[in-house]
């Protein structure tokens, strides 16, 4: 039998062996052979392929010297004869299964009939078809004749359908994580293949790997427009939309229940039967506490115990980092702010968190609670006795003391006995972890029976403490076991001794942080005790803030940093070009006490509380101009050291020296769209003594109050607050304060619907910006006349012109989510209501995109599904105006959680569920702002809810949705839902 290959360069092998074809003529002849074989082809159309037009007069004879030499080549004594003369012309006979291309296109078309049903079939079959193409078609031909290059380009394009086909069913399988890079290069070498870019969009999100997902959407959308002069198509546009709202139609599976349980970063090791009691606990107690010294693995067995439980708690597993709160009367809303339960004007946050969770089968993980105990334990006492859902596992040094309460003491890992074989030492969790770390930090490391004994005798000296564990095996890069075990030996006897009284397993694990302190010199001692200041990264020019004032420079600062990292003592993170340093919470608390022991606490957070507060006035000083982008970045990597230095400084220092960052926290308290903390932050602010502090300052702190109520929609604060934000600016003669109060005040405005006093203020404004020079600061006020016409009576087109020459300005400023709500938002609002739904929708996604990960995003998606369901979608509109109404319930945006219901009333209307449709309407009138009653959106759904109701049943029923809360909202809007899907699975 002979194997005949052109899918790739012409090759035929017989018996193991490759034949020479010959000179290229030949070679040519050939593959016309091949293109069909076992059919006729005529001497004139050989001669034609391989001479053209003007074949030489020996055309005819030097064919037939060919295909004699083909014939001695292709001969076999059990053959008839490969090439036979068949009249005018010959016949090449290749029998089943010896042509590559055969077999190719046999294995694709069968895949394709198995795809849907059988995939793994599928797979299978094109995996064997892919491992046969070896490259173009004949691709050594240099001037291949018209017949090859017809079968080539077929060839070619039974390929690429494979390809496709074969991606799919890969994904389809759910191999996207291995296939990605794969897909990657793929996509590379069809750089204008939409469906190949489509199908690597989707494995990249399925890999969690969204804004690699996006930019893939971007630059294939910038090619095709720039090479080709076309537009995406519109399956690129829905697929880049739903990657943006992470549309559950784009899950391999069914979506997981909701949560925030962190991503693990290493393996987790052993304790089976911990994580299998645990579990059963929780199925009887509400409230099970993990309890145990610092560094015995609290908060990894939790947090493994949470993620193998998930499917028992199908309303969500949520995690609660209390490490970093340093405030006792902050823990609620840190929990609040997890769970995703705004304020609620005039009721208490603890009862709004026990209605949020109600009977909803929910766990919460409270880790590291021993700080605040006391404040948890009134929390979870108070939500347990009024909420008879959630469950809770805390991780704590000390019980909570809360009735119902089950302590489970974390036991340490299991050992192994003294003089155990290599593979009972293999069994011990102890001695896998040191193994599984050791690996990180030496590749080669491996536990045999000389090591392996002296492994054993570390785990057991550290009694099993997994961090004390993990920080010896993170010597091996320094150290021999012999040597860690040595020096372990060395200290313990003498450290135990000096902390008679407590709990054996405690003085293991302070003796071995005492060890390890220990080898530092005396210099990286010092700037180790002053960094457990930081309640989570930071920076080298942070550490030296701190830690400079007793070691000179930062080049030495840098070296204790490095020590540090040596010893174990202390996490280098990196993101990208950037690289931070943290603490593990033992040790911050070991090295906090000793600065208490010192009596240079207060001098240690006062450094730390200037470095951060002048950080913010350093990006005060540069507001309104395209050099604060990189500084709201930094503060907002920066934002929970700076939230530590503002409340020391507050209970600390003057006002007057706090305030200094007022400018900065306004302007990132906006961009984040983070109202809760403009509101908490504010009003510790003005609670205290004013004296001394300049009138600006005092103007940029009422302006950031102001924004806080204004998307509470408590408008009479907020205009108040404006009123004397403008008064103290025009005081201090700040510009700056002046023109933020001014636009404060409009804003203000705009939700009363006061267009004439946003007119007002906002050509105040511009005429200030004007007098002096600032470009910059005229977008926000030419955004506010857009606004100004676009609801207080003027035309489209003006409000468009408005918005448009803001757009660049605030670009340029780096006001990424500003830019969201005050041009694309209204832009995209404007040119739906002229008529152009895929512009609406362009400027819609974009905002989308550059106001992820912020409240803003909130009104982004409000605009989307708008302009989604002008197109007909009303699916995709009705689940973006899902997303955006928890986004902005999380944010604290009242009013864009209300424009999200209204919007959802005219989805959940188009549905045909017109009660639930009614009782939305009705909530979302309790706090609309004025521009929310466009009765260009308004109307239309009103009017189909009373036509379809009646006008006393909608009348009821909208009464009944004004009084929701926000919590009863969300259960109609998911009872809606529900209703509408089961009514399609009926239909």
């Amino acid at each position: 039998m002979m194997e005949f290959g052109i899918l790739g360069p012409l090759r035929v092998r017989s018996r193991g062996r490759t034949l020479d074809v010959g000179a290229p003529a030949q070679r040519a002849l050939l593959a016309m052979l091949l293109t069909s074989p076992g059919t006729l082809v005529s001497d004139d159309g050989l001669v034609d392929g391989l001479w053209g037009d003007e074949p030489p007069a020996s055309a005819r004879h030097l064919l037939r010297v060919y295909v004699s030499r083909l014939r001695a080549l292709l001969a076999d004594p059990a053959d008839q004869g490969r090439i036979v003369r068949d009249g005018p012309g010959y016949v090449l006979r290749v029998e089943p299964g010896e042509l590559d291309a055969e077999r190719f296109e046999l294995a694709v078309r069968d895949a394709r009939a198995l795809a849907a049903e059988e995939p793994r079939d599928a797979e299978r079959l094109l995996a064997a078809a892919m491992r046969l193409w070896r490259g173009a078609p004949y691709v050594d031909l240099t001037e291949p004749p018209p017949l090859v290059r017809e079968q080539a380009a077929h060839l070619e394009r039974v390929h690429r359908e494979a390809l496709g086909l074969w991606v799919d069913v890969r994904l389809r399988l759910g191999r996207h994580r291995e296939f990605v890079p794969e897909l990657a290069r793929i996509a590379s070498d069809q750089p204008y293949d939409e469906a190949l870019h489509a199908q690597l969009m989707l494995a990249l999100y399925r890999c969690h790997r969204q804004a690699d997902a996006l930019a893939t959407g971007r630059e294939l959308e910038a090619r095709l427009r720039e090479d080709l002069g076309i537009d995406p198509s519109p399956e690129i546009r829905d697929l880049y939309r739903d990657i943006l709202l992470q549309a559950p139609r784009l899950d391999l599976e069914p979506p997981e229940p909701p949560g925030n349980l962190p991503i693990r970063l290493t393996t987790f090791v052993g304790r089976a039967g911990e994580i299998r009691d645990v579990a059963l606990l929780l199925e009887d107690r509400r409230l099970v506490t993990l309890t145990g010294p610092g560094g015995i693995g609290k908060t990894r067995l939790a947090l493994e115990v949470a993620r193998q439980q998930r499917s028992r708690f199908p309303d969500g597993t949520w995690w609660v980092d209390l490490a970093p709160v340093t405030e006792p009367e902050t823990v609620l809303d840190q929990l609040a702010v997890v769970l995703g339960v705004a304020t609620v004007l005039g009721a208490e946050l603890l009862e709004a968190v026990a209605r949020a969770l109600g009977r909803r089968r929910i766990l919460v993980v409270l880790d590291n609670c021993e700080h605040v105990a006391s404040a948890v334990a009134e929390i979870v006492g108070g939500l347990l006795g009024a909420a008879p859902g959630p469950r809770v596992l805390a991780t704590s040094r000390v019980p909570l003391r809360v009735d119902g309460e089950q302590l489970w003491p974390v036991p340490p890992l299991s050992l192994p006995r003294d003089g155990a074989s290599v593979d009972d030492l293999a069994a011990s969790d102890a001695v896998r972890l040191f193994v599984e770390r050791g690996r990180a930090v030496l590749p080669a490391f491996t536990l045999d029976g000389a090591g392996g004994a002296t492994i054993g005798e570390i785990c057991r000296r550290l009694d099993g403490l997994s961090l004390a564990i993990e920080m010896a095996a993170a010597r091996l890069a320094i150290r021999s076991p012999e040597e860690i075990a040595r020096h372990i030996d060395d200290r313990f006897g003498l450290l135990e001794l000096a902390v008679v009284g407590r709990p054996t397993r405690h003085r293991t694990m302070e003796a071995n942080i005492d060890a390890s302190y220990a080898l530092l010199a005396k210099c990286d001692q010092v700037v180790f005790e002053r960094l457990a200041a930081f309640v989570g990264p930071f920076d080298l020019d942070a550490a030296a803030a701190v830690g400079i004032a007793r070691e000179g420079s930062t080049a030495r600062i840098l070296a204790a940093l490095e020590a540090l990292v040596d010893a174990s003592m202390l996490n280098v993170e990196r993101d990208g070009p950037s690289t931070t340093y943290r603490l593990l919470e033992t040790l911050r608390e070991y090295g906090l006490a000793r600065l208490r022991q010192q009596g240079i606490e207060d001098e240690v957070r006062l450094a730390h509380a200037r470095h951060y507060l002048d950080l913010a006035a350093q990006a005060g000083a540069v507001i309104g101009t395209p050099d604060v982008a990189p500084w709201m970045t930094r503060l907002t990597a920066d934002y929970a050291e700076l939230r530590h230095a503002l409340g020391w400084s507050l209970a600390h220092e003057p006002r007057a020296v706090t305030l200094r960052a007022a400018p900065a926290l306004r302007e990132l308290w906006y961009r984040r769209g983070d109202g809760r903390e403009a509101d908490r932050w504010t009003g510790e602010m003005l609670a205290g003594d004013l004296t001394g502090v300049p009138p600006s300052l005092l103007a940029e702190v009422r302006d950031a109050a102001s924004y806080a109520a204004t998307v509470a929609n408590d408008y009479p604060a907020a205009l108040s607050h404006a009123d004397a934000a403008v008064h103290l600016a025009r005081e201090g003669d700040s510009t700056q304060a002046l023109l933020y109060g001014l636009w404060g005040r409009a804003t203000v405005a705009l939700a009363l619907g006061d267009y004439a006093g946003m007119q007002r203020d906002s050509v105040e404004a511009l005429a200030i910006c004007d007098r002096n020079g600032d470009r910059w600061g005229r977008g926000a006020f030419l955004a506010n006349l857009g606004f100004v016409s676009l609801f207080g009576g003027g035309t489209l087109a003006e409000a468009r012109s408005k918005f448009e020459e803001a757009r660049p300005l605030l670009f340029g400023l780096g006001s990424l989510g500003t830019l969201v709500v005050t041009v694309l938002a209204p832009l995209s609002t404007i040119v739906l209501k002229q008529g152009d739904v895929e512009i609406a929708e362009r400027y819609a996604l974009e905002a989308v995109e550059l106001s992820s990960g912020t409240g803003w995003e909130a009104s982004a998606l409000v605009v989307l599904g708008e302009a989604l369901a002008a197109r007909g979608d009303i699916a995709a509109a009705g689940a973006a105006t899902t997303r955006a109404l928890g986004i902005a319930r999380n944010a604290g945006l009242e009013n864009w959680f209300r424009m999200a219901l209204r919007d959802l009333a005219g989805t959940t209307a188009a549905r045909g569920t017109l009660e639930d449709a009614a009782v939305l309407l009705g909530a979302a009138r309790r706090n609309l702002p004025a521009y929310g009653f466009d009765p260009q959106i308004w109307a239309p759904i009103e009017q189909q809810c009373r036509d379809g109701l009646g006008p006393a049943r909608f009348d009821q029923l909208s009464d009944e949705g004004f009084g929701l809360t926000h919590d009863e909202v969300i259960d109609r809007v998911h009872a809606a839902q529900a209703r509408v899907r089961q009514q399609s699975a009926i239909g």
